[in-house]
């Protein structure tokens, strides 16, 4: 028997695939491919997050207006130093002419009665004043870690400042009211119009004082709602 033609030959044969066997074989095309879609899950949490981040990006930050908030604290307190200085020249004014008039025995009594009480009564007004404006200018350092204590304590000395002078008013009135009346008297005028306009004025300044007090209140209410978060 020819060696070639054995059984044993026959079972050492390996069989090679062809070309085009082994690109069949090795064809990745028949894999099961990756899904595209992303499970609802995921999909559901990745839409959850990207609303978190634009909610988070669309705050407003009170870090941004620091520095507009300081800006606008100190140009309050020059105004207030500014007020607080004229309030004492003034007061020193009455009380300079109210002095004069009774070393010289001046005969205008209305008019040294007025500027004698109206003295008095003003230098009581300027200490409070004094007393409300430095206590706010005590607290004030310029720091911007402390803007927002700053400008609330601003706000507080502004609040008692304009009630000083919505308190004032009504003790200056039937001051001014009776020199007023008794000066027209003396000078033998009618005093009906000086008194109008008078009391037109006093009203004038309580109702811009009640302005003012009804914006730096509501100011300070938000500065306190910011300042506890």
């Amino acid at each position: 028997m020819n060696d070639k033609e054995s059984p044993l030959n026959e079972r050492a044969k390996v069989t090679l695939p062809t070309k085009s066997q082994a690109e069949s074989i090795l064809d990745v095309t028949s894999l099961p491919k990756k899904p595209d879609s992303v499970p609802p899950e995921l999909s559901i949490l990745d839409e959850q997050w990207a609303d978190l981040a634009q909610d988070w990006q669309s705050q407003s930050f009170v870090k941004t207006d620091i520095n507009q908030l300081l800006k606008q604290t100190k140009q309050r307190t020059l105004v207030a130093k500014f007020l607080l200085l004229l309030d004492i020249v003034a007061t020193v004014g009455i009380l300079v002419v109210a002095l004069y008039m009774w070393i010289n025995d001046s005969k205008d009594r209305a008019t040294m009665i007025y500027l004698a009480s109206g003295g008095a009564l003003s230098v009581i007004y300027v200490y409070y004043a004094v007393k409300f404006r430095v206590r706010a200018w005590r607290v004030n350092c310029g720091s911007p870690d402390k803007a927002i204590e700053h400008a609330i304590a601003g706000c507080e000395s502004s609040l008692s400042y304009i009630k000083l002078i919505k308190f004032s008013c009504f003790i200056f009135c039937p001051i001014a009211n009776w020199y007023l009346f008794t000066a027209s008297e003396q000078a033998d005028k009618s005093p009906f119009i000086g008194l109008v306009l008078l009391n037109v004025i006093i009203i004038a300044i309580w109702l811009a004082s009640q302005l003012f007090y009804r914006k730096r209140n509501k100011e300070l209410k938000f500065l306190n709602s910011i300042d506890s978060k």
